[in-house]
């Protein structure tokens, strides 16, 4: 009886060792497939079962796929229509990079990979993140970051919805709304390596799209992008893809010696006024292609300032029908000075000082100001600002002061700044990470103590800044006006202040617009010293300080 019962269990035994390792069938394009060690299959409906190559979510295929991938040929990833979370949406906690600038959701090491979505079309399979800059995450979250080789997906969703509604139409419970109105950059994958291929897939996102960018080969064919600027591979083939366009830049630039290629392309673009392809020149080819707008007077352009060393060419294109040919740049480009450095960093009566400065209130942001470089130069602005002239961030927290001399010490006093904002769109800065301008008046400049107002990115607004009156005691700032939404930061914008008995004044002009600012302040200081603290990116972020009047 023993022994019977032994050998039962036995059996039993090595009944589960076998179903344990059984293969799973699922049909693809009409074919019954099993799986196997290269063969893995997800569905979130079935409970994971490692040892059958079947799980229940694409993360953990993935992750397989990462440690027992096939030595020898290609690990295919199957995977039934769901919409799948490669990161927890209703976790309230801010998702911070493990290293450098960038927070990932997942991160691999993998090549020889293929990932498959089996609905019918690409928006049965949805693989999603929700998560931006500033909105869920310190820095420019993104889905994927890949280490690999030959890399593609098939049929399949990649979005990340931190500015988009999630829509997905097998089943409405899984709808999701946007983070924010606002649009950040929230981007959906950065890569290393080479070799990356999609066939039938989406890209949805806004601001810095990045669908699988930085390796020399990606190909796209049958694909469908939804982005603003900054967004596109600047080494991608797009063949016979569809894009809607909400904004003027897709690329930021494209790689100078490879480029990006489009052929038999559809392109709806939102833009009014001018479309441009890149914010830097770079190389641009467009073969068959067939732009849509909504704005009869649309101009597309290659660039602001095409650059002819960098081949762009236009064949068989056409604009709302009609034949479009944007020529290829011969022109040369017009003179680009360097920077003239201007660097003072002493802080004497009668003088101004140049130097830069980190404030107390942006001591969580991990920058440090250095005066052993210059932290402005006289230059040209770029983008929004292109074609002015005068003081520019080199660094950031470049900050400018005037100490008066004793007999120029006033009661009151009333100053006029003109600025030019690089950011053409209003919103003034690279990010909502502590970037603001600083302008104020009734100034100490060796206690850092007075009175001005304050142009901030918040994530609020995407096309806006927020401006309010602050205070600085001792470097200490505080704000002493309600924020208010600022649609004037663009270029030729004009900053009046008046500090009269103990009354603050700030008027913003831009064009034939004025929006007021009003404060008490609770002191009235015996200075009238200058201040302006910038703690913005440079570049493309900066702001040309036109001029400075002070009286």
């Amino acid at each position: 009886m023993f022994a019977m019962n032994r050998l039962i269990m036995t059996l039993c035994g090595m009944l589960c060792y076998v179903y344990a390792g059984a293969a799973v069938g699922f049909i693809y394009d009409g074919k019954k497939m099993t799986t196997s060690p290269s063969c893995l299959y997800v569905n979130d409906k079935k409970k994971t079962a490692e040892a059958d190559w079947r799980f229940s979510h694409v993360a953990e295929a993935l992750r397989y796929a990462e440690r027992n991938g096939v030595k020898d040929g290609v690990t295919y990833i199957y995977v039934e229509p769901s919409v799948y979370w490669m990161d927890n949406p209703d976790d309230p906690e801010v998702r911070r990079p493990k290293k450098g600038s960038v927070p990932y959701a997942m991160e691999l090491e993998l090549s020889n990979l293929c990932i498959i979505g089996l609905g019918e079309s690409p928006e049965d399979v949805v693989f999603a993140v929700n998560r931006g800059q500033t909105q869920g995450a310190d820095g420019n979250y993104t889905m994927f970051h890949i280490k690999g080789d030959n890399v593609s997906a098939r049929n399949v969703t990649f979005g990340n919805y931190c500015n988009v509604d999630l829509v997905y139409k097998r089943d409405n419970s899984k709808n999701r709304q946007r983070r924010k109105q606002a649009i950040v950059q929230a981007q959906i994958g950065i890569c290393e390596g080479d070799n990356y291929r999609f066939d039938n897939c989406r890209f949805i996102s806004r601001l810095n799209l990045c669908p699988f960018v930085g390796v020399p080969h990606t190909d796209y064919e049958n694909c469908y992008f939804e982005c603003t600027d900054d967004a596109l591979s600047g080494t991608g083939t797009y063949k016979k893809c569809r894009f809607t366009f909400f904004s003027s830049k897709p690329f930021y630039t494209t790689d100078k010696s490879i480029g990006a290629r489009f052929i038999d392309c559809d392109i709806y673009t939102k833009t009014h006024g001018t479309q441009y392809l890149t914010k830097v020149s770079g190389p641009v080819t467009m073969e068959r292609c067939r732009w849509i707008s909504d704005d009869p007077e649309l101009k597309i352009e290659w660039d602001k300032r095409p650059d002819p060393r960098y081949l762009c060419m236009m064949t068989n294109c056409t604009l709302n029908g009609k034949p479009l040919m944007v020529p290829t740049p011969t022109e040369p480009l017009p003179l680009s000075l360097p920077p003239f450095y201007v660097r003072q960093t002493d802080v004497v009566p009668g003088q101004w000082t140049a130097d830069c400065y980190k404030p107390k209130d942006t001591e969580e942001y991990p920058w440090t100001a250095d005066n052993s470089k210059s932290a402005w130069g006289y230059a040209e602005g770029m983008d929004g600002a292109e074609g002015e002239w005068g003081l520019v961030q080199l660094q950031k927290g470049a900050r400018l002061m005037y100490t008066p001399r004793e007999s120029e010490v006033r009661t009151d006093q009333h100053c006029i700044v003109t600025l030019c904002p690089c950011k053409g769109a209003g919103q003034g800065f690279g990010s909502a990470t502590g970037q603001y301008l600083d302008i104020c008046i009734k100034f100490d400049t060796h206690t850092l103590t007075g009175y001005g107002i304050r142009f901030i990115r918040t994530p609020e607004y995407d096309h806006a800044v927020e401006v309010y009156l602050v205070e600085y005691n001792k470097g200490e700032i505080k704000r002493i006006s309600e924020p208010e939404r600022c649609d004037l930061f663009k270029s030729e914008c004009g900053v009046e202040l008046s500090a009269v008995g103990d009354i603050l004044t700030v008027n913003i002009k831009h064009n034939a617009e004025t929006q007021t600012l009003k404060a008490q302040m609770t002191r009235v200081l015996p200075f009238s010293g200058f201040h302006l603290q910038h703690t913005g990116s440079t570049g493309a972020s900066a702001t040309v300080i036109k001029s400075i009047s002070l009286r």
